[in-house]
């Protein structure tokens, strides 16, 4: 009977060992982005997807689902006729690293040109909003108060959809986004650090969530709801008018039909090449449509873990910039090069428009962009530099010239 006893309880160890790791290999759902064919019927699409597994998100702008469907429905969620594509929904995070210096890319001699322009100089127009996708914004940080007039959240880790203008939604609790918010915004006012555009106004598109990590629906959906604005309506004076993208992942499907969505609409987007050091930029960057930006150093160096083959380079080795609780660290990353970018386009388009001058196309932001950029390294574009350092001076003068 002892022995009897011992070996059932022997089983017993082996059972409670043996079925967690079972059930750990084999999850009960994964989840999944959908892409519907334009030509099927969008709201029957759903339906049958529905009946499969939970429909946890949608982006009807560009015909994508996301489910959490069983694993083996996979193959017949392929095959079914109204399917355009299934792909995992992968993670997205942000190109950590960190920053420093405005004055490399001539910005003040930008703000210089206030005696002409007034505000505009400073990257203010009431029709230019730059949208931050990232981890949120830290609304109430000195340096950052009262630059920010409307925000998104869309995040996967608590399911959570939110657009609106109530920013404590959108507070930061990584400190990315706050860091590239600074680079861009942070206020002429006497104390802490100043951005490219001090003056300019932001979108918060939280899409990352306090470990700096998200899903590629997460980020589709921000950008498609930046291109839209407040009034929900694209191609009308609130969108934004510049996407601004310090985060990278492989290529989806579902994220490049959101940057095409956001380009049919002459939003200007751009993003950090990112920092594997890598032969090509990481996506969104990877995408002709977007202004890929690496990194260099004060000494204009370009350091090892900045892919390769962007288009521009900009300042992203110890950049002093804002981080919430009313501090500032210094970072380093193309996530800090990018935001350098990102505020030379606004601050081309607001002294556009106080010219009596229309914006400009994307097309046209980056042809001036990478014809007046500084040539390093290489003569002309070289793997290393792209086209060379940005300068806002240049691209500022040239987009006055331009009809």
């Amino acid at each position: 009977m002892r022995k009897l006893l011992v070996c059932l309880a022997i089983v017993f160890v082996l059972i409670s060992v043996l079925i967690p790791t079972f059930a750990e290999a084999r999850p009960a759902s994964i989840r999944l982005i959908i892409g519907v064919n334009l030509s099927s019927n969008y709201l029957r699409a759903k339906s049958v997807i529905e009946s499969l597994g939970s429909v946890v998100l949608e982006i009807p702008e560009i015909s994508a689902l996301v489910t959490e469907a069983p694993p083996h429905l996979l193959g017949y969620l392929k095959s079914l006729s109204f399917v355009k594509y299934v792909e995992e929904d992968k993670p997205i995070k942000t190109s950590t690293e960190v920053q420093w210096n405005v004055g490399l890319v001539e910005a003040p001699e930008v703000w210089a040109l206030n005696t002409t322009y007034g505000d505009a100089a400073y990257g203010y127009q009431t029709s230019i909003r730059v949208a931050v996708v990232d981890t949120g914004i830290s609304y109430t940080h000195t340096d950052l108060y009262g630059s920010i007039d409307w925000c998104v959240v869309s995040l996967r880790n608590t399911k959570t959809f939110y657009k609106g203008t109530n920013l404590k939604n959108c507070n930061d609790q990584n400190g990315h986004g706050t860091h590239v918010a600074g680079i861009i915004a942070a206020r002429l006012n006497g104390f802490g650090v100043a951005g490219v555009a001090p003056k300019v106004v932001l979108y918060a598109v939280r899409v990352l969530d306090a470990s700096g990590g998200g899903y590629v629906s997460d980020v589709a959906k921000g950008i498609v709801e930046a291109t839209k604005g407040p009034d929900n309506t694209p191609g009308t004076s609130d969108d934004a008018d510049v996407i601004s993208m310090s985060l990278g992942g492989p290529h989806s499907q579902t994220l490049y039909d959101a940057i095409l969505y956001a380009y049919s609409y002459n939003v200007v987007l751009v993003a950090a090449a990112g920092n594997e050091g890598a032969s090509t930029p990481s996506c969104p960057a990877c995408y002709s449509e977007v202004i890929a930006v690496g990194a260099i150093d004060q000494n204009l160096s370009v350091p090892s873990w900045s892919n390769k083959n962007p288009d521009l380079v900009a300042p992203g080795v110890n950049i002093l910039s804002t981080w919430p609780r009313n501090r500032y660290v210094y970072l380093s990353g193309t996530s800090m090069s990018c935001p350098h970018v990102s505020a030379i386009v606004a601050l081309m388009q607001a002294i556009r428009i106080a010219d009596g001058k229309g914006k400009l196309t994307p097309t046209q932001v980056k042809e001036i962009l990478t014809t007046t950029a500084i040539d390093l390294g290489t003569a002309g574009y070289d793997e290393t530099y792209g086209y060379g350092l940005v300068n806002a001076v240049a691209s500022v003068n040239e987009a006055l010239n331009t009809p």
